[in-house]
């Protein structure tokens, strides 16, 4: 009986092994890649105009062996990701700048080999009177515009079902009205946020003032420990969250949109950081479509449903609320 069961143990030792190396077949050698190169072609790049023609456009190529996928560090604080190798950048910090790009081409296994490139892109784009306007020139803090109707909102991104063209930039499906929403539970940590812009030389910088709570969008609940909006939760709500660190606003034109040039100021928002403006819908990207020096309206693309665009309607009012206290 003994021997029978020493028999045993070394079968069942040698198909452990086996299973082992079979897996380690199935799984397939583990290869970085090799001869990594990256070429950049800065767009209107000439004998006069070597860092290019402002537009701050840079068009990447990545070439390997063995590659199965390209994810690019572009130094400004921004990153991108290709299969292919290729990739375009728009670098929009003002003036010449000198950017340190790493490339890093990955293969089988997660195996991966990098190279870093140094690139001088200029830009010329500005935009000093929206600074101006969200800043004073120096600090200034700004609101919910909950006395407007249709302050927040979300319409289309595309036109579907006969809708009229004003649905590319107006919250055509849901305008919240006029203190729509002040009284609701769910919006309690909402329409106290204090959104801060304050001048820092050219720059402007960005801070979220939520106090220690922020109004999210059903689909992310789960993300940031609520509950999940399957079975049947379809409710938005609060959560205690962080808001996250200020940081240096980008600026750039906006040209991935189909808002009319009339309806809009054409640029957009870059906000540092993973932040946002209030409402939490995955985005950190907002097109000013209108500012004056008391008054802003804003879009943004939800990140996990590029159908929707939200709108958001900012004065630098204090909200009072004429109505009866909630109850």
């Amino acid at each position: 009986m003994k021997y029978f069961y020493k028999l045993l143990m070394i079968f069942i030792v040698a198909f452990t092994i086996q299973s082992c190396q079979d897996d380690d077949t199935e799984f397939g050698a583990v290869i970085a890649p090799s001869n990594l190169v990256v070429t950049a072609t800065v767009q209107g790049q000439s004998m006069t105009d070597p860092n290019g023609d402002g537009t701050g456009i840079v068009v990447f190529n990545a070439t390997s062996d063995n590659a199965l996928n390209y994810s690019y560090d572009f130094g400004d604080g921004r990153q991108g990701s290709t299969f292919d190798g290729t990739i375009e950048h728009r670098f929009v910090q003002l003036g010449t700048n000198t950017y340190s790009v790493t490339v890093t081409a990955t293969g089988t296994g997660g195996a991966a080999t990098t190279q870093t490139i140094l690139l001088d892109v200029l830009s010329t784009f500005d935009d000093s009177e929206a600074k101006e306007f969200l800043t004073g020139g120096s600090s200034k803090t700004w609101y919910w515009s909950v006395a407007e109707n249709g302050h927040w909102g979300v319409g289309p991104t595309n036109l579907i079902g006969g809708q009229s063209p004003e649905a590319y930039y107006t919250p055509a499906f849901f305008p919240v009205p006029a203190f729509g929403r002040y009284c609701n539970d769910l919006t309690e940590c909402f329409y106290e946020d204090e959104m801060v812009f304050t001048k820092d030389g050219n720059d402007v910088i960005y801070e979220l003032k939520n106090f220690g709570g922020t109004y999210f969008h059903n689909t992310y609940l789960s993300q940031f420990g609520g509950p999940s909006a399957i079975n049947g939760n379809n409710d938005d709500e609060c959560l205690p969250f962080t808001a996250p660190a200020p940081g240096v606003i980008t600026f750039t034109p906006t040209l991935d949109t189909d808002v009319p040039v009339e309806q809009s100021r054409k640029t957009t928002m870059l906000l540092a950081n993973d932040s946002f403006i209030s409402w939490y819908v995955g985005s950190s990207e907002y097109e000013i479509m209108e500012i004056t020096a008391n008054r802003m309206v804003l879009r943004t693309v939800q990140a996990n449903d590029p159908a929707l665009a939200w709108y958001h309607v900012l004065t630098t009012d204090l909200p009072v609320n004429p109505n009866p206290p909630c109850i």
